[in-house]
């Protein structure tokens, strides 16, 4: 009935009083392992349920299997951003979804694309009017379309993506140029999973 028992008490050997000395009677009571087993299948549940929703997998529609991406369209006057761009949405199409990158004949779909602008504001200058922080933002528009029944998949304009670049930090408008041209290829490939 008690947990604890009360030995006999004995001399304490230095200070000459009584020491009582307690003996615990070790056991595992039932309810002690019903809890356990209810609290470890608790602890799974809200871990399987927490996972629930997340994927590895492209959420790119499954019928869609390739595609094709021819240069993109530039109506600026900086010349060779498409070339940076086409590369860049091609390089996150291949690491972020499951498509396969084919020649146009082969593709069951067309990611068509433009750059609608690509401006520059400086952010700050010094006193001899040096820029220092400068931002560069690019605008595309898309339209992917599937080839094989010519209806438009996702069309989408004023995907704008800007990056900033601090000249102290020996940032150009180059480097700018990269970071924005990649960042605004990630929102097309968010784009294009977002509204199929």
């Amino acid at each position: 009935m008690n947990t604890l028992a009360l030995t006999p008490s004995l001399q304490c050997e230095k200070t000459g009083g009584e020491k009582n000395t307690f003996r615990k009677k070790l056991f595992l009571q039932g309810d002690t392992i019903t809890y356990f087993v209810y609290f470890t299948v608790m602890v799974f549940l809200v871990m399987m349920t927490a996972s629930c929703g997340y994927s590895s997998k492209s959420l790119i529609r499954s019928n869609v299997r390739s595609i094709y991406i021819p240069i993109f369209d530039n109506n600026t006057f900086r010349r060779g951003y498409e070339f940076d761009l086409t590369k860049a949405v091609r390089d996150q199409i291949l690491m972020r979804t499951r498509l396969h990158l084919v020649d146009k004949d082969e593709a069951d779909s067309i990611l068509f694309g433009k750059i609608a602008s690509f401006d520059e504001n400086v952010l700050i200058v010094n006193s001899h009017d040096n820029i220092v922080e400068s931002r560069t933002s690019v605008r595309i528009e898309i339209r992917w379309v599937d080839k094989r029944t010519g209806r438009v998949i996702v069309e989408r304009k004023n995907i704008a993506k800007p990056a900033e670049f601090i000249t102290l930090r020996n940032e150009t408008l180059t480097s700018s140029k990269n970071e924005a041209l990649v960042n605004v290829a990630r929102s097309i490939v968010d784009t294009m999973e977002e509204d199929w």
